[in-house]
């Protein structure tokens, strides 16, 4: 179980890269199409889908982590002394509940935009629900620098 851990631990970690540079290249794509008022094209919907698609990868994983390493047992087992502390809180309710949250809006970004009956629209809306899911991605991922903080880089136990 341990090297299943680190497994999943190395391929959450790696697809939270992939995620941020596809959100970022997506909201670039619809924000620059918003204000240049430009066509919505095929990329700007393929990249939109690779986004959502890759934030639905690492969502998965990280439920597979969520379950296989207790957190949600630490929430449910006793939920004041969880709640008290900050690590716990995070990990156990704050990280999981942000990131399903930012999921649901990046795939309501694509939704509306996909069915937006003009270009700019579709661009605003892609623009507005990627933004707000990059936000609350990057609000809920646990940075090195915070106190319960998480390395940049894990690979198969080596950490940056």
């Amino acid at each position: 179980m341990a090297s299943f851990n680190l497994v999943l631990l190395t391929l959450h970690n790696l697809t939270r890269w992939v995620v941020l540079l596809l959100g970022g290249v997506a909201l670039i794509r619809a924000a620059r199409g918003w204000v240049k008022q430009t066509d919505f094209t095929p990329a700007d919907a393929r990249i939109g889908a690779l986004f959502t698609i890759a934030f639905d990868v690492q969502i998965l994983l990280g439920l597979i982590l969520y379950l296989t390493r207790g957190w949600g047992g630490v929430l449910l087992g006793d939920f004041g002394a969880a709640m008290r502390e900050p690590a716990l809180r995070f990990f156990a309710l704050e990280h999981i509940f942000l990131m399903l949250v930012a999921l649901g809006i990046a795939h309501m970004g694509r939704t509306l935009s996909r069915k937006a009956p003009t270009s700019l629209q579709k661009h605003r809306r892609a623009a507005l629900g990627f933004g707000l899911a990059l936000l609350l991605t990057l609000a809920a991922i646990p940075w090195p620098f915070f106190a319960h903080g998480r390395p940049w880089l894990r690979l198969f136990g080596l950490q940056f």
